[in-house]
């Protein structure tokens, strides 16, 4: 099958790819909008998207005397969102108008159930109808008992900017009953794309109490009957149904922010939170978990789930502009149906482009897209950088929320899953908005923080106690080979005023015997590391400006010796010192914005001062991060085309380096190696696969084009325990983000990352692929969801798998030992590495060989 892409350009090879990379960037740059709350025409008490993201339905008027509750239907128009200079969107026009039905019967929140997923409306006479359940409780003056009831809603115009609601109807009540017969009771419901797993604020006694997050299971999608007796949602991870074990949310123990364990029995300490929505696929689900002005939970907008580490992450952002600013209540949101990224056969209705009208508009690898109704506002939540193997340490910088649902405005979280819970100490404070951390000019393309800050008046610090009873956690008990360091700061404007004599130099972190980073009275800043027992200094960095942010980044690579540095997400190029060696930050006292010594002095004239101004975004890495990692987290700075251009130093070309999982011949079969292979070819493979194209205008497309991350997928060409040849994709392929949800409609076995490198999994993704014109797919990457590599074949052949060799005679395709004997079938035919899509009738191998853009040799653990 010949792929979908137009006929490449033939040139000669570029010498000026920044010239390149930057003239294909204009007009492409998307802001990011983590820290930015955006208005919307859409309000109600509560409200329900459908699954496609393009029909809302809200409570916009509740009559006590009567008790009728009047519901407006409404369509959100992704075709008439628009965008001004700075990419920032605006939604004028893109919700219609609308239609109302009154009901009668005590309604208050709701939720879509959708029987079928793959198919929430049909076309008919030129209308698009959509015929799901709606969920409500029994709220309003009621006993909060759930019931379901039919809703047909018609759309005119459908998929337009002009579309809108034709009718709006409802049909009868039912009540919603569990196994034994009972009531199911509570409030604000949320359902999965599947229609089984049913989310909502209840009590442990299902007898009408709420304020704790609840679940009930059905086999049976918006069944009316035959739900589970309820159970807190902390107890999913002990439930031994197997259709809840499908959920990512039920795969490990829930956690507060703290590491504390929520309850696992209805009478611990469970999770307290409201106004839930869950995602599709159950991977996370979204609430309020503390107490407002008003008495009711309306506060601090959190996630939890697998994208989170299965900890409550309290939201820091724009979602939590301020601290009990307003209540907030219901969100909801269109999951990926809107990204720019996303492939025409994809969407809703398929064959349409996102291309010129898209959401989410932060350009990352996974960012929640959410509207809320009670606020009237549209907020993107950055999920993809929450958890990281290489985490050492992550501070927000925003108020803890700890496991009895209050804040905690005295400590911050640790959202790297090490749980070196931060503590206040002297005069600094956790900031009360987000004012502190937008951009002085308030300019999306200005860096800026995100969310709150630590605002450090001079005086005061965060204190961190680092503990490692093992001794072999990376970075901290344990040595290790690489180190990153990042954070964003703002110098008070006036931080230099009347400091005339002496040095008054300032921390802005340091850890004893480990590392500090000073502010210098010249408003540069100097990095020192102790590698091998001596204190390396890197000299002064380029001036920072005073009142305004920065964001630096340090980066250290222990097989070269090679440091890096950063300023707002570019390379500042000064020469800086080589030290090889090993390093570790030990266990004990990290104080950030003073040193392990609080001075208190306006101006330190010996030196050794607190810092004045804002900190944000602590973050420390067992590795050194890559360029273009450093720049997708450094909010406002323009610095894409000089990220994709910087050439990694000789350690990070490790596989261990990339995943740290991926340290073993035997692990060079799975889904951890999988992603190291495609993050070398990402980083290495592109720059050497544009060293030796001859199409180059193409190449480059492809490597700063819309379809994150940057792919070129790698394959084993050849291994040995100790080094690994890897073949990297072809430039011309497709790279894309999908769902388990949509690979299951290719191959039912196909369900989550557990069996992502079985052939269920290879199946899906190749039929997916063939979907969409390529004839090849494969597997690259896990983030919140699945990411599929789709190119075409250079030899197909169906192979008796005892001529593979004697690993895939034994079935075991997913082994190290049968990946390479795939690929040294293809190298015999001429070819540079194969993959196997399916079996036939249980011997016949389906091998598919290519030529790789570059096979380029790497070290296992460097």
């Amino acid at each position: 099958m010949s792929p979908r892409r137009h006929g490449p350009r033939v040139l000669a090879a570029v010498p000026l790819l920044a010239l390149l990379c930057s003239s294909l960037a204009v007009g492409a740059q998307r802001p990011s909008l983590v820290n930015t709350r955006v208005s919307t025409p859409f309000g109600a008490n509560g409200h329900s998207s459908t699954l496609d993201g393009r029909v809302f339905v809200g409570n916009v008027r509740e009559d006590h005397a009567t008790t009728t509750t009047t519901w407006l239907a409404r369509v959100f128009r992704p075709e008439a969102v628009t965008y001004d200079a700075q990419g920032r969107p605006g939604f004028a026009s893109a919700f219609s108008p609308g239609r109302s039905t009154q009901v009668s019967n005590g309604e208050n929140a709701l939720a879509f159930c959708f029987g079928n997923a793959a198919q929430p409306y049909f076309l008919s006479g030129g209308l698009a109808i959509y015929q799901p359940y709606l969920f409500d409780s029994q709220m309003f003056n009621g006993p909060n008992r759930f019931r379901r009831r039919s809703v047909d809603l018609r759309v005119s115009q459908p998929f337009t900017a002009q579309a809108d609601i034709s009718s709006f109807t409802t049909g009868n009540l039912e009540y919603l009953t569990t196994v034994t017969g009972a009531s199911l009771r509570g409030i604000e419901p949320t359902m999965t794309s599947d229609g089984r797993l049913l989310i909502f604020q209840g009590g442990p006694a299902n007898d009408g109490a709420i304020d704790h997050l609840m679940y009930s299971y059905n086999p049976t999608p918006c069944a009316a009957a035959g739900w589970s007796t309820p159970r807190p949602l902390s107890m999913m991870y002990s439930d031994t149904t197997s259709g809840v074990k499908r959920y990512p949310l039920s795969w490990q123990k829930l956690k507060a922010a703290t590491g504390e364990l929520f309850g696992e029995t209805t009478s611990g300490a469970l999770v307290r939170g409201a106004y839930a929505w869950v995602d599709h696929e159950g991977r996370n689900v979204t609430y309020t978990g503390v107490i407002y002005t008003d008495g009711a939970r309306r506060e601090a907008v959190s996630l939890m789930g697998a994208d989170t580490n299965w900890t409550a992450y309290h939201i820091d952002g724009a979602i939590n502009t301020d601290r009990g600013d307003i209540a907030h209540l219901f969100y909801s949101g269109p999951m990926w149906n809107f990204e720019q990224e996303r492939a025409p056969e994809q969407n809703f209705p398929a064959g349409s482009s996102n291309e010129a009208h898209y959401l989410p508009v932060t350009k990352t690898h996974d960012v929640l897209a959410l509207f809320g109704s009670n606020t009237a506002d549209y907020n993107e939540v950055d999920i993809g950088e929450l958890v990281d193997p290489f985490h050492v340490l992550y501070l927000p910088m925003n108020e803890l929320v700890t496991r009895a649902g209050a804040y905690d405005l005295a400590r911050t979280p640790d959202l790297s899953g090490r749980f070196f819970t931060g503590t206040l100490a002297g005069n600094a404070s956790i900031s009360a908005g987000n004012a502190v951390t937008q951009s002085t000019s308030g300019s999306l393309w200005e860096p800026h923080g995100k969310g709150k800050a630590l605002v450090l008046p001079g005086g005061g610090a965060l204190n961190v106690t680092l503990s490692d009873a093992s001794g072999t956690l990376p970075g901290v008990g344990g040595y290790a080979r690489g180190f990153t360091v990042q954070l964003a700061v703002k110098p008070d404007a006036t931080i230099h005023q009347g400091c005339t004599t002496g040095n008054p130099y300032r921390y802005l972190f340091q850890k004893s015997g480990a590392l500090d980073l000073i502010y210098e009275s010249d408003s540069r800043v100097q990095m020192s590391f102790v590698i091998n027992g001596q204190r390396v200094r890197l000299g002064r960095s380029p001036v920072l400006p005073v009142g305004a942010w920065t964001h630096l980044a340090y980066t250290w690579d222990g097989v070269t010796g090679a440091f890096g540095e950063y300023v707002n997400g570019v390379p500042t190029g000064r020469a800086l010192p080589v030290a090889t060696g090993s390093f570790r930050l030990g266990t004990g006292a990290l104080a950030i914005g003073a040193g392990n010594l609080l001075n208190t002095e306006t101006c330190p004239a010996n030196g050794e001062g607190s810092f004045r101004g804002a900190i944000d975004e602590v973050r420390f890495f067992s590795h050194a991060r890559s360029a273009r990692s450093i720049c997708m987290t450094s909010p406002g700075a323009d610095c894409r085309s000089q990220a994709i251009q910087e050439t990694p130093s000789a350690g990070q070309f490790g596989m261990s380096q990339q995943q740290p999982a991926c340290n073993t011949y035997a692990a060079l079969g799975s889904l951890a190696c999988a992603s190291s292979m495609h993050r070398v070819c990402a980083q290495r493979g592109a720059s050497d696969a544009l060293a030796t194209s001859t199409n180059t205008w193409q190449t480059i497309q492809q490597l700063i084009g819309n379809r994150p991350p940057i792919s070129l997928f790698g394959v084993l060409s050849a291994a040995t325990a100790t080094d690994v040849s890897v073949a990297c994709g072809p430039i011309q392929h497709e790279s894309l983000g999908v769902t388990f949800e949509e690979l299951s409609r290719f191959h039912a076995g196909c369900v989550d990352e557990r069996v992502s490198q079985g052939f269920d999994c290879q199946a899906a993704v190749h039929r997916f692929c063939n979907s969409l014109g390529w004839t090849t797919g494969q597997l690259f990457e896990m983030t919140s969801r699945p990411w599929a590599a789709c190119f075409n074949a250079s030899l197909i052949q169906d192979v008796p798998k005892d001529q593979l060799g004697p690993a895939s005679n034994a079935g075991a395709f997913a082994s190290t030992d049968s990946k390479l004997e795939v690929s040294r079938w293809c190298q015999a035919r001429g070819h540079g590495a194969g993959v196997v899509q399916e079996l036939g009738v249980g011997v016949q191998a389906n091998v598919h060989c290519f030529q790789p853009a570059v096979t380029v040799p790497w070290k296992l653990n460097p």
